[in-house]
């Protein structure tokens, strides 16, 4: 973190003017924090008690480096930040860009003169691990819940991002507003009667201009283009799904991921992880997510089933979907869910490694009785029984003919072993 001070005095003939503090941003920065402090206030003792006295009034703002006011507080506040996923209300999340920035103070009031002190903090992008779902709807389509009360349902889950993905529909994105503590990717789901897929818009988009009804595959691949040329990731969903399956074909149709787990795990996910494993044996590097699908709160559907882990660069919309593009996360059944950590140094899952060194599989959240599997790109399957509850790691060779290796987490339920997790795929280099 780097912090930037200023000191300024301010003179009464200075009262009711702007001025304009530079400070320099560089590049991959998360967030940046302005706190200020002046003597407000005179207090005077009196015979019979002590008499308070508004003397000073700064306001506070702050301005980007094209010179647009991002945010404004006035006097009400101490301190105020902006980041791309989050701000103080006021001032607008979005890019915290490199270039000069600068804080604007409004000297409204000055008795006589005042010294106002200045902080800033300019906090770096730090990776860090965030919970997520990629696939819900709303009102705005078939859900039953609005845009704030999936909102606030997610929030309350611990999800540290979401995706809206309503049916032919981005309405809902225009509703998102500034949650606090939550990112929120605008969306949509190509709904088809031969397939569906999830638009995710990056940051600044929450509409889609193309016509999403398609009928015929010409139509369908000029739709998911348009979406492409937009700047959005394109994944299939359920595609083998019992009652809604991609039925259009897989050849020269732009995706960037694949949806491997919709809702509660059954034979349609495990028919989706046996295709994704086949285009890894292909030599495609192709990422897997998971989205809960859900409409309403069920039993077996509600928000956060499964849980999509991603090591994101930092909270960004931008950040988190470039995460998921590479593969950088696992899935798993739950929030609260067994988690997998795929790594061989400093690579981890989506990465590629060079043969010869060791790789290692963690898992947290661990029962006794769980079996934990590594399947490479050969047909080969590392198998270890996890003896104890708690956190349990597999160290393994990588082997020059893997071609990629991935790992999933079985658990005992109702008599028999259920898929609970699993990771995205490293890929071998030779």
């Amino acid at each position: 973190m780097q912090e930037i001070s200023f000191s300024k005095t301010y003179c009464h003939d200075e009262e009711r003017t702007y001025v304009r503090l530079p400070f320099d941003v560089p590049e991959d920065t998360d967030r940046i924090e302005v706190s200020y402090e002046y003597p407000r206030f005179r207090e005077e003792p009196l015979e019979d008690g002590i008499r308070r006295r508004e003397v000073n009034i700064v306001d506070l703002g702050l301005y980007t480096p094209d010179g647009i006011l991002r945010g404004w507080s006035g006097s009400d506040r101490d301190h105020a930040f902006v980041a791309s996923y989050d701000a103080t209300a006021g001032y607008r999340r979005g890019p915290v860009s490199a270039g000069t920035w600068a804080v604007a103070l409004g000297i409204y009031k000055v008795e006589s003169s005042v010294q106002v002190q200045v902080s800033v903090r300019i906090i770096p992008k730090e990776r860090l691990w965030l919970a997520g779902d990629l696939h819900m709807h709303t009102l705005n389509s078939d859900g039953k819940l609005s845009t704030a009360e999936v909102i606030d349902a997610c929030r309350r889950t611990g999800l540290d991002y979401i995706a809206l993905t309503d049916h032919n529909n981005t309405e809902q994105d225009s509703e998102i507003g500034n949650p606090q503590g939550l990112t929120v990717i605008a969306g949509m789901e190509y709904t088809n009667y031969r397939g569906h897929a999830n638009f995710f818009f990056p940051e600044g988009a929450r509409s889609f201009v193309g016509d999403p009804l398609s009928n015929s595959r010409r139509q369908m691949l000029d739709t998911l283009r348009e979406a492409s040329r937009a700047g959005a990731l394109i994944s299939l969903n359920h595609p083998h799904c019992d009652f809604c399956p991609w039925e259009f074909g897989f050849e020269e149709v732009p995706y960037d991921m694949v949806e491997v787990w919709n809702g509660p795990m059954k034979p349609s996910e495990l028919r989706a992880i046996d295709w994704w494993h086949s285009q890894l044996c292909a030599g495609r590097r192709l990422a897997a997510i998971g989205g809960s699908d859900t409409h309403r709160i069920e039993r077996l559907r509600l928000h956060g089933t499964p849980t999509t882990f991603v090591h994101a660069r930092s909270r960004s919309v931008n950040d988190i979907l470039e995460a998921l593009r590479t593969g950088h996360s696992f899935i798993t059944e739950t929030i609260s869910g067994p988690r997998l950590y795929l790594a061989s140094g400093e690579a981890e899952a989506g990465d590629a490694v060079e043969a010869g060194g060791t790789a290692t599989v963690t898992v947290k959240n661990a029962k006794a009785g769980d079996v934990l599997l590594v399947k490479d790109g050969k047909g080969s399957i590392l198998r270890k029984e996890v003896a104890y509850t708690g956190e349990v790691s597999f160290p393994f060779e990588i082997e020059r003919d893997a071609l990629f290796y991935r790992a999933e987490l079985y658990r005992p339920s109702l008599g028999t072993m259920m898929l609970c997790a699993l990771t995205n795929a490293m890929y071998v280099v030779v």
